[in-house]
């Protein structure tokens, strides 16, 4: 039995999909059970609990083998993450695998970035076999530029000259499913991005020549996007943390791309014009 944390989430309900579709058993732990109506109905198991709840953790991880543990940027997501390692050791788990993030570097110090540090040093310490999948910036957040697109034909992002090497979300689920499913895994680190490496300008580009019409990037003062989303998003310390993530890839923190999707997959990671073709109704105006 394999169990998937976060399984009503994008990562975490990627991968519970692609793990059903390899014929493995798959408990899908989760806050909301209405929410995973469409996992149970693809045949997963379903284990209703809070991952501050130490006794719903144990119970979900009774029979497990194997752990995916993805969770949201939390200001205590470092606990959270260190209190289910120490379940899963003993619950007699074999294997751990935690998505972390590729900005998480020594000697940064940005919030995000930290937890997911602390988070792996423990779960390496733990005695746990493990695995870090650390994919970066999501091509899926491209979809928070729709309504603009739309509306005026902008994408309106703080990312300055920044450039990102967009990770489809289902491309980090097909690596971990690989990685869950097959053998060699333990105790490696895998930094995970798409094919290139783009500023906003190549991808408002991108959009252009998809779209047919012109797409123009707008640099948006970080001050403004703040203001943005903390007017959605409740939680101080997940701002902070957001705007912060962000300046530090516009500042150029991460500059490379990896083979590292291609190495596993034998096939490259989807790139950003595949995903613009796929989503194109979602970039077009009513």
């Amino acid at each position: 039995m394999i169990l998937v944390t976060g399984a009503t989430g994008k990562s975490g309900q990627a991968l519970s999909k692609r793990l059903l579709e390899k014929k493995q058993p798959v408990r899908a732990f989760v806050r909301d059970a209405d929410k995973a109506a469409g996992l149970k109905a693809a045949g997963a198991d379903i284990s209703v609990g809070d991952m501050s709840d130490r006794d719903s953790i144990m119970r979900a991880l009774e029979g497990v083998q194997k752990a995916y543990l993805v969770l949201s940027n939390t200001e205590d997501q470092p606990e959270l993450e260190a209190g289910f390692a120490d379940c899963a050791k003993a619950q007699g788990v074999k294997h751990l695998v935690k998505q972390s993030s590729m900005e998480a570097a020594a000697g940064v110090d940005k919030p995000f970035s930290l937890s997911h540090l602390k988070s792996e040093a423990h779960i390496k310490a733990s005695g746990l076999d493990w695995t870090m999948v650390r994919p970066t910036f999501f091509t899926q957040m491209l979809l928070m530029t729709a309504r603009a697109i739309k509306a005026d034909d902008t994408i309106v992002f703080p990312m300055g000259a920044g450039k990102v090497a967009c990770t489809d979300v289902r491309d980090v689920a097909d690596v971990a499913a690989e990685i869950l499913t097959g053998d060699g895994h333990e105790g490696r680190s895998y930094d995970l991005t798409g094919p290139e490496l783009l500023g906003f300008d190549q991808i408002a580009d991108i959009f252009s020549e998809v779209l047919g019409r012109q797409v123009t990037y707008v640099d948006q003062p970080m001050d403004a996007f703040r203001a943005m989303m903390s007017r959605v998003v409740p939680d101080p310390w997940r701002v902070n943390g957001v705007c912060e993530e962000l300046q530090a890839l516009a500042d150029g923190c991460t500059n490379h791309t990896t083979d590292t999707i291609e190495t596993l997959l034998g096939r490259p990671g989807r790139s950003v014009r595949t995903f613009i073709e796929e989503y194109k109704a979602v970039f077009t105006p009513n």
